[in-house]
């Protein structure tokens, strides 16, 4: 009665192979392929499929005899040499461990048939982890992922947005993936990365995403790691998709912090540069520079303000997330009982770790608009637009800075041509001398139609110059001055949506933001508040009582200063008043004593 049980058992155990033609056993072969022999044909099917929806445990079948975690034990150890044979095409192994360790399984030997189940558990187990890691080099596809994907080798992704910045600005359609290969290229060999096995170099991609209208090259670019068989079992397509999201959140992070570091950069240097002198030539034509000065201080402000953001996000990403996420998988998989499947669970909690800690993960409350994903799209859109504003900005000075040197070389030229002219005449007095005609002097002085003869500055410009460069001005500022309005309120409800999660991590992200609470933290519409405990709605009406407090003496503050000023304003305008009548009076005496004189 027992002997067909106890030979497919022996059969499975030990050759990984199933035979149950009648279905007796509590282990099911799904949808199995024939080869055209009658043989199944593993070969031919992917290898996730091999390990994970070929075979099925049929818990309703597990004999009396056999405890259920005893079963699972027995179904690893088949499909772990099915996939040694065939997915991982070591079928000697196979063939020299079933003529080493196969004996006979007998009814009742509940010892022996204990020990060979174990046995056969460890050997399988540790053979399949080896050659995962020596054959395939698992972990070593793992730690790659990490360095080029999740953007950990730093040196190798500055060089290659630094190579690829011009390239990426033009519009997507004028991609080359030719062109993306080279410059990838370029920076393996001008980084570390140089250094690493070739046969994964080899692995890393360039390539483009699927265009959209009104692209640019920032918005398909991402780098692709390919991933063969064995492999993929651990490394799933599904995996694979999740790599290529943190990719492509990580890369537009890292692409506006590049831009806005590079403005950064420009306006500090163009503060010892075309920005000074155009203040001081501004100064010297008697212009009001403090407009100017200020919006460009406001700027570099929220600049800054926006760099920190970038920054603090980037090291929460990297760090508390992915190095965090990372320990604890590898604490996982150097286990010395690990098994395949435990490889296969812990790849997909660190994934799974990173997406939803590293702000990723789909919205609780249902509305798309509602994850932090959106709200992030939406804050680094709003951090371009404003670098491109200052961008503006900073081109409207320099174009300034060349319109009134221009107009300084004129303005030179003329008053050189007058004391030319003044000369001549001086000339002209005396009887001998030539005329400014004869000399050709008044011929080649420059002469302008807007000229006048009795202005330090005959060359102005047209009053359409003018008018155009009023109105550029004004509306860059109400530009700036809209976006960073914006760029505060997105980021004051981000702030108060991660304040109200449990995750400690999430809300360590919200306090290191906003470390001396600059921001004034709100929920969005609709949002549950933090629970406050028993005391929590007097606590919340002595909170808001206190803010209006606050408010009000604030307010306070700024009237009395407001009156101080505007008391001190007065004072100052009398005084000056009453220094222009001492200077009339004492003008007036001094006129009296010439007349005396």
């Amino acid at each position: 009665m027992t002997r067909p049980f106890y030979d497919m058992l022996r059969q499975w155990i030990y050759d990984g192979e199933l035979s149950d033609p009648y279905h007796e056993f509590f282990i099911h072969e799904q949808n199995p392929k024939s080869d055209g022999f009658g043989q199944p044909n593993s070969r031919s099917a992917p290898a996730t499929s091999v390990w994970e929806d070929k075979y099925k445990l049929e818990e309703d079948m597990i004999p009396s005899i056999i405890t259920e975690e005893f079963a699972k034990k027995i179904f690893l150890i088949g499909k772990s040499l099915n996939f040694i044979r065939y997915g991982c095409g070591d079928s000697a192994w196979v063939e020299a461990y079933c003529k080493d360790a196969s004996r006979e399984l007998h009814y009742g030997d509940t010892a022996t048939l204990e020990t060979s189940i174990d046995e056969a558990y460890k050997t399988t187990m540790a053979r399949l982890i080896n050659l995962m890691d020596t054959k395939f080099h698992l972990f070593e596809h793992l730690h790659a992922l990490k360095k080029y994907i999740l953007l950990g080798q730093g040196d190798f992704i500055a060089l290659l947005m630094e190579s690829l910045a011009s390239n990426l600005d033009r519009p997507a359609g004028s991609q080359y993936r030719h062109t993306l290969t080279a410059q990838l290229e370029h920076a393996i060999r001008g980084s570390n990365a140089q250094y690493d096995d070739p046969e994964i170099l080899t692995r890393l991609d360039a390539r483009l995403l699927e265009l959209s209208h009104g692209d640019i090259g920032w918005d398909v670019f991402t780098l692709e790691y390919r991933i063969d068989a064995p492999v993929d079992v651990v490394i799933t397509a599904w995996a694979s998709r999740q790599y290529l999201t943190i990719f492509n959140l990580l890369w537009r992070i890292k692409r506006v912090e590049f831009a806005l570091v590079s403005t950064w950069r420009r306006c500090m240097t163009g503060a010892r540069g075309v920005l000074a002198t155009t203040t001081t030539i501004s100064k010297k034509y008697n212009k009001d520079e403090r407009v100017n000065g200020e919006l460009w201080k406001q700027a570099r402000c929220c600049i800054a303000e926006m760099i920190h953001f970038v920054n603090q996000l980037q090291y929460y990403i990297l760090f508390e997330v992915i190095e965090a996420s990372w320990e604890q998988l590898q604490n996982s998989i150097i286990k010395s009982d690990a098994t395949l499947d435990d490889l296969i669970e812990a790849h997909t909690t660190y994934l799974k770790n990173i997406t939803h800690k590293g702000l990723l993960g789909p919205p609780k409350s249902g509305n798309k608009e509602d994850a932090f994903s959106v709200q992030l799209h939406h804050l680094l859109k709003g951090m371009l637009a404003y670098r491109d504003a200052v961008d503006g900005l900073y081109s409207y000075e320099v174009a300034e800075f060349t319109r009134r040197q221009e107009r300084s070389a004129r303005a030179e030229t003329g008053s050189a041509a007058q004391q030319r002219k003044r000369k001549g005449d001086d000339d002209d007095a005396s009887p001998n001398a030539p005329t400014a005609t004869q000399n050709g002097l008044l011929n080649s002085a420059p002469r302008d139609n807007n000229s006048r003869a009795d202005s330090p500055f005959p060359i102005n410009p047209s009053s359409a110059a003018i008018k155009s460069a009023d109105s550029v001005l004004p509306a860059l500022k109400k530009r700036l001055e809209d976006l960073s309005q914006s760029f505060r309120q997105k980021l004051n409800v981000l702030l108060g949506d991660l304040m109200a999660l449990s995750d400690a991590d999430m809300k360590f992200l919200g306090t290191v933001m906003n470390f001396n609470e600059v921001y004034r933290v709100r929920r969005r519409k609709g949002g549950k508040t933090p629970h406050r405990g028993k005391e929590g709605e007097k606590g919340k009406k002595d909170e808001q009582h206190r803010n209006e407090s606050k408010d009000e003496e604030q307010e306070g503050k700024e009237d009395g200063r407001g009156d101080r000023e505007g008391m001190k304003g007065r004072e100052e305008t009398g005084a000056r008043a009453g220094d222009k009548e001492k200077e009339a009076k004492r003008e007036k005496g001094r006129g009296k004593e010439e007349e005396k004189r």
